[in-house]
């Protein structure tokens, strides 16, 4: 990334700390969700190439030395296209302790036996799914993929789960709130939680104005500026190849904050970029940045 202003002065590193670090394992999702920029980007995001376990561990062990507390092995991507997911949770759960975490959000439609039980076997904390719809029409409509087959993989996991007397990964669906299942809701809560599972409702987003949001998924209520985000505060955003972006919402990687292959996260987090992005942003002054037509529903 170019620089965008005149490098601030020098922070002590034991302020700004990252809590956060959004993890990409693996490229590219096999869903096509209305609401999200995969397989719609400008720029071409090849499918399933994955982070070198080399990479990875030196990842983990940098976020480790910072003290990132949350970890989360997704960004802008199927996380359970990478076969090796257990083992890349494992790598973290096994070297982290309360309150610090490790999730991963998916569309489950890859969850299989096999994925489920080394998930259920990893230490992961947290399992966030998209189910978009109980209705098998409109769910293909909204994701491109096969509800009946979503579902079954969902309940086998539950079922692994009570059966093997795990308390982890708490499951979560996500439901993505819009026009086009708004009147569902209700519906789903109802469903999730008879099964004991927590509905979370997200809001809309038009993923920094990406332009083929605006034309598919439309918001029940009129999007308008972020009042507050911490994302550039608090986050790590790390692709497969080691490249850190300023924001999950970066698909067309427009904000590369540094290259983990030539330079320490410590360095990209503390360095100037990230810190005068982070003072423009708290100062209101978003011009030429991804901040500047980044919206979500009210």
């Amino acid at each position: 990334m170019k620089s965008i202003g005149s490098p601030s002065p020098p922070v002590s590193r034991t302020a700004l700390g990252p809590d956060h670090v959004m993890i990409q394992t693996v490229t590219g999702c096999n869903a096509n969700c209305i609401f999200c920029p995969n397989r719609k980007t400008a720029l071409h995001i090849p499918l399933g190439l994955r982070m070198s376990w080399d990479l990875y561990r030196s990842l983990v062990d940098q976020c480790l030395e910072l003290g990132v507390r949350r970890y989360t092995l997704y960004l802008m991507n199927e996380p359970m296209l990478d076969r090796e997911l257990p083992q890349r949770v494992a790598c973290i759960s096994r070297r982290i302790r309360k309150p610090q975490s490790v999730k991963t959000t998916s569309h489950g439609g890859l969850l299989t036996a096999r994925m489920a039980q080394g998930l259920l076997d990893s230490g992961l904390d947290k399992l966030k799914i998209s189910v978009q719809s109980l209705a098998p029409d409109r769910y293909w409509d909204i994701m491109h993929l096969r509800l009946e087959k979503t579902l079954r993989n969902i309940d086998r996991f539950l079922d692994l789960k009570a059966r093997g007397g795990y308390r982890r990964p708490k499951v979560e669906i996500v439901v993505v709130d819009s026009v086009h299942n708004h009147d569902e809701i209700p519906a789903l809560r109802n469903y999730w939680e008879a099964r004991d599972v927590k509905l979370v409702v997200a809001t809309m987003e038009n993923r920094a104005d990406h332009g083929t949001i605006r034309e598919t998924a439309l918001a029940v209520q009129e999007l308008r500026p972020f009042g507050w985000c911490r994302r550039l505060l608090d986050q790590l955003h790390v692709l497969y190849d080691g490249r850190t972006l300023s924001c999950c919402v970066d698909w067309e990687q427009k904000e590369v904050m540094g290259d983990l292959r030539t330079t320490a996260l410590a360095d990209i987090w503390y360095g100037p970029d990230y810190l005068e992005l982070r003072r423009r942003f708290a100062a209101g002054d978003v011009a030429g940045t991804l901040c500047q037509s980044c919206r979500k529903q009210s």
